[in-house]
This record gives C-alpha cells, sequence and structure tokens, in this order.
C-alpha cells in the first residue's frame, strides 16, 4: 500500500495541471479583442472556424519542412500571429453589434455609431484577411466564442436595454483594443503586422473618443 501512494500522488498533480488548461474569460463585460488568447486553448470543445484556424496555425507554426517550431526562436512571431487573430475576431464581432445597433439601436447617435463600427471594420477586417493570407495565418470566418457569447447577449436585449448596453462595450472593449494594438505597433517583430496595428491605432483611438459621448447621453436619457 505504501509504494501505491507516491503513484496516487502523482496522478492527482496530473490531473489538477490538466484542469488548469483552460481559463479563459466568460464576462461579457470583459470582450475586448486580446483576452483569452496567450494562454488559453481558445475554441476548444466548439467545432467552429476557430477550431479549424487553431489547427491550421498549430500546423504552419510546427513545420518541419520550414524549421519552425512554438518552442524555438519563433515564439516571438507566434504573439504576432496570435494578434492577427485577437484583431480578426474582435473585428468580426465590431462588424456584427454595429449591425445590430444600426437597426436596434433607439437613439440616433447609437445607430450612427454603428454604422460607422460596420464600415471602418469592415475595411479593416478586409486589410487584415489580405495581410493574413501572406503570412499564411488561417483566420477565423466566424467570431471567437468570447466575441460569440457577447454578441448572442447583445441579440437578446430589448430595445430599451441595447443603447446603454451596447455603448458601455463599445467604450470599455476600445479601451482594451486600444492598449493591445499600441503594444503590438511598439513589441510586434513582424514589421508588415507591426505596420498594421499602428496604421488602425489612431482609428481605434477616434471609435473610443466618439463612444464617450453617445455612452454619456444614453446614460442621461435612460
Amino acid at each position: 500500500m505504501k509504494k501505491l501512494m507516491p503513484i496516487f500522488a502523482a496522478a492527482a498533480l496530473l490531473t489538477g495541471a490538466a484542469c488548469s488548461t483552460y481559463t479563459s474569460s466568460t464576462d461579457p463585460d470583459d470582450m475586448g479583442t486580446g483576452y483569452g488568447l496567450l494562454g488559453d486553448k481558445v475554441g476548444t470543445g466548439h467545432n467552429n472556424s476557430a477550431s479549424v484556424a487553431e489547427v491550421n496555425n498549430n500546423a504552419t507554426f510546427d513545420n518541419p519542412a520550414t524549421g519552425a517550431s512554438t518552442d524555438s526562436a519563433t515564439a516571438s512571431q507566434n504573439l504576432d500571429h496570435q494578434f492577427v487573430m485577437r484583431a480578426a475576431s474582435g473585428g468580426l464581432m465590431e462588424v456584427e453589434a454595429g449591425k445590430m445597433a444600426a437597426a436596434k439601436g433607439q437613439m440616433a447617435g447609437v445607430k450612427q455609431y454603428g454604422q460607422r463600427m460596420v464600415t471602418d471594420h469592415t475595411k479593416a477586417n478586409t486589410e487584415l484577411k489580405a495581410l493574413a493570407a501572406a503570412k499564411g495565418i488561417t483566420l477565423p470566418t466566424a467570431p471567437l466564442p468570447e466575441h460569440q457569447q457577447h454578441l448572442d447577449m447583445l441579440s437578446k436585449l430589448s430595445e430599451g436595454e441595447f443603447d446603454k448596453v451596447y455603448m458601455q462595450h463599445m467604450v470599455t472593449a476600445h479601451d482594451k483594443d486600444i492598449a493591445d494594438f499600441d503594444r503590438e505597433a511598439k513589441t510586434g517583430k513582424d514589421a508588415e503586422i507591426k505596420a498594421f496595428a499602428a496604421k488602425n491605432l489612431p482609428i481605434l483611438q477616434a471609435h473610443r473618443k466618439a463612444a464617450q459621448p453617445v455612452y454619456e447621453q444614453v446614460g442621461r436619457s435612460n
């Protein structure tokens, strides 16, 4: 019996480690483009485009033919690729949420802001798609689970609730997006991905600035 105790202890430690590998946030108010991807296996257990993209990208990162390996110096490059995945998913969410705002919003300012998100993020998404293709990065064709969760929540809100929740999210999400794009623009290793982040950072900052007065107006009207 004494000989079995170390085996049970080792098994318990392995089980605990396995349970700690997926810890992404499910808080709908924590929905910037940048959460959950750097350390988590986002898309695990989801039969969607995010899972397919992750498998394809892992094959690209660990390609014996090119010598690429996530355990080598390409780890820095992979951080650039992960930024692209976050930005792509966040961009898809911004477009879909913007469409909702344009159709479902009650205040003119909310409708106009939503349409601006559709226009600006569709343009950025198209640019990012071309950049990803050139880099051999497979992008998700639908928002990652965390972003989709927020879209699902928005779709269930009443018209009276929608304006405030949508604009609150636009404030908090753009704060996070700005931090993510600023970090990539300053510390990214891939010159072209850095350039994309630097180019779009002022646009995100303008979105954030425009969101604040609309959010405050919605709050006053309520």
